[in-house]
């Protein structure tokens, strides 16, 4: 399956599963695009959805606000985790969020986060493969 939208693309990457990939360059500094996906209001309810998700795409906007990139999100909702991304996450308004270039990204390029939290219990599991991941420090 490959599902290509704005100059990003879904297939599958040697991280994890299927991943979000560029089709064109991308400047650094400057919107890759936006995340997108049911929002979730209240606490128990997003952590509900969290609870439910294998692979979470769930991102918290705030205390009581979530965007779930698995309800009607886009190719973004498959972008994985690298202790060393080529690319960041910032909250543009109170239900909205956007993706942008850490550093310049080219064509062919798989777009990675770092969206691990080093108390969570699975963090040892990354499978970035960067230089200094930090999984390979344990």
């Amino acid at each position: 399956m490959t599902v290509k939208q704005d100059g990003i693309e879904v297939r599958r990457s040697h991280i994890y599963g299927k991943g979000c990939f560029a089709l064109k360059s991308f400047p650094a500094r400057k919107k890759i695009a936006s995340y997108t996906g049911e929002v979730i209001r209240g606490r128990r309810k997003i952590q509900r959805r969290v609870d439910s998700q294998d692979a979470i795409k769930v991102v918290w906007v705030s205390d009581d606000v979530a965007i779930d990139g698995a309800a009607g999100g886009n190719a973004t909702a498959f972008i994985n985790h690298s202790c060393d991304p080529n690319a960041f996450m910032r909250c543009v308004s109170t239900d909205k969020v956007s993706i942008f270039a850490r550093r310049d990204i080219k064509p062919g390029e798989e777009i990675t986060i770092d969206y691990r939290d080093p108390d969570h219990p699975r963090a040892e599991d990354c499978r970035c493969g960067a230089r200094n991941c930090r999984s390979l420090k344990a």
